[in-house]
């Protein structure tokens, strides 16, 4: 237990990180910005 108490913040970030990217909003998620000269996506 003495273990968590000292490393929480090292366990918040790896949360976070582990978060994001399952949600897909982390730096490796969807762009939602695209090339504005590209014809609009239907499938999405």
């Amino acid at each position: 237990m003495e273990w968590l108490t000292q490393n929480w913040i090292w366990l918040l970030i790896f949360g976070i990180f582990i978060g994001m990217h399952v949600f897909g909003h982390g730096c490796h998620g969807k762009h939602k910005e695209k090339d504005k000269n590209a014809p609009p996506d239907k499938n999405h």
